[in-house]
């Protein structure tokens, strides 16, 4: 992971990660919020496993039916993916625009960290952001509410779940959470070498991005710039994150 260090911008004292866990709500959402930091982790040696939450079979385009669009988007996630590196992905199969951060919701999220035993987590933002009113779709508020629970306390509690022990899911501590889409951040990710492979992974979600893949590029290259303004960091594309120390 040598020069791993370099890349993460933080005012505050961070272990590297040897195993990353992202959770979000739908596919893409990971491509959005994070493919930069995801590909700059697997350049450096991090282990990094997807899950998402939904098929997201209720988007678009609403000519194709919901099991037409699972299909897809499963695909479109898997090659995006394997555009950065990752081929471990988890599919919890909540209802699309209906996650709610209910106990079924904490329980298979759980299950799914004590399978995987990250050393990081990083989700969605559960505070909804008024300025940004598409980062705060319902199921990303739900999704990143149920799995801040679910890595305090749930998943590290032997006496949440009882039934998960019985399954062989022994408890996990998750010592630190990273918040995508926060409306207060304090850990920066230059994403420099993972720009061009950011912006790919997105462009493979066919069904949701080939009606802008003309403005894609420049639309996720400016937001990249703009979060390097708010670091300090200006001239180097970046990614943003609210980091939680859990410990």
């Amino acid at each position: 992971m040598s020069g791993l260090e370099s890349l993460i911008h933080t005012g505050h004292d961070e272990p590297l990660p040897t195993k990353v866990l992202v959770i979000v709500a739908h596919p893409d959402d990971i491509d959005f919020g994070a493919a930069g930091t995801v590909a700059t982790f697997v350049d450096h040696g991090v282990e990094v496993v997807y899950g998402l939450v939904t098929d997201g079979d209720a988007g678009e385009p609403a000519h194709y039916s919901p099991p037409e669009l699972r299909e897809f988007r499963h695909s479109e996630q898997t090659a995006a993916g394997a555009i950065l590196g990752v081929t471990e992905i988890h599919w919890l199969g909540f209802h699309d625009g209906a996650v709610v951060a209910d106990l079924d919701l904490r329980r298979a999220i759980s299950r799914l960290i004590r399978q995987v035993k990250p050393d990081l987590v990083i989700t969605q933002s559960p505070i909804r952001d008024l300025d940004r009113i598409y980062a705060s779709h319902p199921d990303h508020l739900a999704t990143g509410e149920a799995v801040t629970c679910a890595v305090y306390p749930d998943a590290r509690n032997a006496h949440s779940f009882p039934e998960l022990l019985h399954e062989g899911c022994e408890p996990h501590s998750v010592p630190r959470l990273w918040l995508m889409a926060s409306t207060e951040t304090n850990t920066y990710i230059d994403i420099t070498d993972a720009l061009d492979r950011k912006i790919e992974a997105l462009l493979a979600h066919h069904s949701q991005n080939d009606a802008r893949a003309e403005t894609l590029p420049a639309m996720i290259t400016e937001w990249a710039e703009a979060n390097a303004d708010r670091a300090g960091l200006a001239g180097r594309p970046v990614e943003s994150f609210r980091s939680v120390n859990t410990e």
